[in-house]
């Protein structure tokens, strides 16, 4: 499956911004150095029930960047066009049903050095929230998020926003 670089806090990690610069640099090489974290979204909940705070950041120098995939946890590295996350081509949904609510899922088609990638669920809403964001304005279509309650951490508990 198609997804961002991510992961689970470490103890040592400083805060959201220090674990997805560790796990960028773990996954896919990317030397936190090399980006400047500019934007914390809302917080997502994936279908395992995690709390998923998306980071984002700038690629400060596209030249010294070479995409080094942990083997072990990364099949393939691309680029994506974000603005695309904003169109409604080469896109579909499926709706869906979670205690009641009813939302849909998004599935994108890309296609760049001759491999085809399905961009869905979580990773799809994570980056047409991104896109929505930094172009400051909506995607072309609906896009019905999930209306799940997401906990919120702070220090050692867990409470619900």
């Amino acid at each position: 499956e198609v997804a961002l670089p991510g992961g689970k806090a470490d103890e040592d990690d400083v805060d959201d911004a220090d674990t997805a610069t560790r796990e960028a640099k773990e996954e896919i090489g990317l030397l936190p150095s090399l980006v400047d974290v500019v934007a914390f979204l809302e917080p997502f909940l994936s279908k395992h029930l995690l709390r998923v705070v998306p980071v984002i950041g700038i690629l400060s120098d596209r030249d010294a960047f070479t995409p080094t995939p942990n083997v072990a946890e990364v099949v393939d590295v691309f680029d994506a066009p974000l603005d695309m996350f904003l169109k409604d081509e080469n896109r579909r949904s499926e709706k869906r049903e979670w205690m009641g609510d009813e939302y849909l899922v998004h599935y994108f088609d890309y296609e760049t050095g001759g491999k085809k990638y399905l961009i869905w669920g979580l990773t799809a809403g994570i980056l047409i929230r991104a896109a929505s964001v930094v172009y400051q304005r909506p995607p072309d279509f609906l896009e019905q998020t999930p209306k799940f309650k997401v906990p919120r951490v702070l220090g050692k508990d867990t409470i619900m926003q």
